[in-house]
């Protein structure tokens, strides 16, 4: 293929533009939006519908008929921009997204959110993470833009900062499952026993039959059973503990060496009757005995003792474990945790009205 010089030149300014448009600088909110009509924000609306069944297209024209009459419109501009990201056109919603960030709006941590996924998805990740943490300077409190921001860490390999991001998160957005199950994935990945089986579990307590609960679940089964296999000889049972557990996250020794042993202990011939999921229960009320002693005699400043043990500590003083485990495992398909839950569906609401009610503390240590 050949190229004449104004080819080449041409190809250049299209690239300089693109480098420009990736590297640009967040704007100072200065500017200051104009409220829709009665007309626009029923466009609105019906671009967002459209936006819902997959019609990108008929929503931007919607979007920017809006835009046509009143260009300060700071919802039609973010709407734009979240269709434009929609149907894979990221440079386009990245301009928008800089535009929406010129106004003070309250739309404002929403058009960071825009730029920073649209900063990654181009490769950008580096950039993203920029814009990320001036928003979270400036919204400490919005639990997404910290989990976006550990995202970008986690797809980067900076598992660490990926961690101090999704704590910081959870402390402002206790209600937000994707972070605690990222946490718990990083944690188990990580070594952190106790700490992963905690978030994976308060995961399920939120979202107990997706497609997602199904990893969380085997994730929590991991942690409770996998301390102990059976021996090559009848009645023999080989124990595993890990004596050289990370406690910078906590000192979870003790609760690890229960682990392992209430894991021996369900495959004792006694227990050999009992359903998998009421194996489960036994095994996460003697965790849970363990953590509420152990918190009494020692308190840690960390994360997950002070953020997760209080909780968990709690729901079992309340007599709220077994319902919780069989809440848990809906997703799991083990014999009779359905009819288990039919049968206990007033018990289950009553730990599920405790668990919304329940005060998260609103700072942690990271």
């Amino acid at each position: 293929m050949k190229f004449n010089k104004a080819t080449l030149t041409l190809l250049l300014l299209l690239a300089l533009c693109a480098a420009h448009a990736a590297a640009q600088q967040l704007p100072e909110p200065k500017l200051t939006p104009q409220p829709s009509t009665e007309a626009q924000t029923t466009a609105i609306r019906e671009g967002i519908a459209l936006h819902e069944r997959g019609d990108f297209e008929g929503a931007i024209r919607k979007y920017e008929s809006v835009l046509a009459e009143n260009p300060a419109n700071i919802v039609a501009i973010y709407e734009l921009g979240f269709a434009h990201m929609a149907k894979k056109d990221f440079k386009k919603s990245l301009e928008i997204g800089y535009r929406g960030a010129g106004y003070d709006s309250p739309q404002l941590a929403g058009f960071y959110l825009l730029i920073g996924n649209n900063l990654d998805l181009l490769g950008e990740p580096d950039k993203a993470v920029e814009v990320y943490k001036k928003a979270v300077k400036q919204f400490p409190r919005d639990g997404l833009l910290h989990y976006n921001l550990a995202v970008t860490y986690r797809n980067k390999g900076k598992l660490n900062e990926a961690r101090k991001s999704l704590k910081a998160g959870l402390a402002a957005a206790p209600e937000h499952a994707s972070s605690h199950l990222m946490l718990a994935a990083i944690f188990y990945n990580a070594g952190y026993k106790t700490p992963a089986l905690l978030a994976a579990s308060r995961f399920l307590v939120l979202e107990p039959a997706s497609q997602r609960s199904t990893a969380a679940v085997r994730l929590v089964r991991a942690v409770l059973t996998g301390g102990a296999s059976a021996g090559s000889k009848p009645g023999e049972i080989n124990l595993t503990l890990d004596l050289d557990a990370k406690k910078d996250e906590g000192d979870f020794s003790a609760v690890d060496t229960v682990l392992g042993l209430s894991s021996a202990l369900t495959l004792m011939e006694k227990e050999k009757e009992k359903t998998e999921a009421q194996k489960l229960v036994g095994q996460m009320e003697t965790v849970l005995a363990v953590l509420a002693e152990q918190s009494e005699k020692k308190k840690q400043s960390a994360f997950v003792p002070s953020y997760y043990v209080p909780y968990f500590v709690e729901l079992k003083q309340k007599g709220h474990v077994e319902a919780f485990v069989y809440h848990a495992l809906r997703s799991s398909g083990l014999p009779g945790v359905r009819e288990w839950s039919e049968s206990n569906s007033g018990r289950v609401m009553q730990f599920l009205l405790w668990s919304k009610k329940y005060q998260w503390p609103a700072e942690v240590k990271p």
